[in-house]
């Protein structure tokens, strides 16, 4: 069984285009937690609705914590052998988690992440698709670190609950996933990657991850949380892990210098990290 945990705050504009994909995906054995962080619309009502419906949905209301102690919350209800992450917002195609659990049970994973979709009102994004890959435990990392084709978010990503059951996300961070994400990596044995699309990342200027201005110093503190488990457990990767920090900390605080800029540059050469991706864009009708 697949424990799929959505939070739920303030998307009932969103939330029945989620929760229909989820009803709708061809892998049938689901436990479908939704955790209402206290909204203020009828988002909460939206969840008890369905769950009238859907005897698979379970339905937790509790006091606004924000989004790490909602998906906590939802972490310690799971009884799945796998858990599933989905923001409220997002929706998936309907084949995305037996798609996963194929390639996780076939390849002997114990995390697998597919490929997205970038949603926007008018038309979708995708990167540029590479032949499905299996990674081991390090190289798994330096693709974290490197957050190209390993990105940083939680969700979207089947994961043996026992990977991931014990890890608490930060409660009152913002991208908290950048906490979160090294810890999972640095349990896996196998870590799997399909980049055909499967999840629909839906883009809007109102979410947590569309207004960073005022947010930034959580994301900063996450990798110097990030840094420094690199440079104890993985020493060969401490150089990589120190540029990826000052390009996120240039971010708020710019070096406008061109020594600095040359140098950068010149890392990524040396380290091979400059990303050749390409990008289609989809207009939709």
């Amino acid at each position: 069984m697949i424990s799929i945990i959505i939070p739920v705050y303030n998307v009932s504009a969103y939330l029945s285009q989620c929760l229909e994909s989820v009803l709708n995906q061809t892998y049938k054995d689901l436990e479908i937690i939704l955790v209402d962080d206290g909204s203020k619309d009828n988002s909460g009502m939206l969840c008890d609705e369905y769950a009238s419906k859907d005897s698979r949905i379970k339905v937790i209301h509790k006091v606004n914590g924000g989004l790490s102690d909602a998906r906590n919350v939802g972490t310690a209800q799971a009884n799945g052998s796998w858990i599933f992450y989905l923001d409220s917002d997002d929706w998936m195609a309907n084949n995305t988690l037996e798609t996963l659990l194929q390639y996780a049970e076939i390849n002997n994973c114990d995390a697998v992440q597919g490929g997205l979709y970038y949603a926007y009102p008018d038309h979708l994004l995708k990167r540029e698709e590479k032949p499905s890959i299996v990674l081991n435990r390090n190289a798994a990392m330096k693709e974290l670190i490197i957050n190209d084709r390993v990105k940083n978010f939680a969700w979207g990503k089947l994961y043996k609950t026992a990977l991931v059951k014990d890890l608490q996300f930060p409660k009152g961070k913002y991208f908290e996933d950048c906490y979160w994400q090294h810890l999972v990596i640095d349990r896996v044995n196998r870590y799997g990657i399909i980049d055909t699309p499967l999840l629909y990342y839906r883009q809007r200027p109102d979410s947590i991850s569309g207004t960073i201005s005022n947010r930034y110093d959580d994301l900063i503190q996450g990798y110097e949380i990030r840094m420094k488990f690199i440079q104890e457990h993985y020493p060969q990767f401490s150089a990589l892990m120190q540029q990826k920090y000052e390009e996120v900390r240039e971010i708020k605080y710019p070096k406008t210098d061109v020594i600095s800029k040359i140098k950068k540059l010149a890392f990524r050469i040396k380290e091979r990290v400059i990303p050749s991706i390409r990008y289609e864009i989809i207009k939709l009708n």
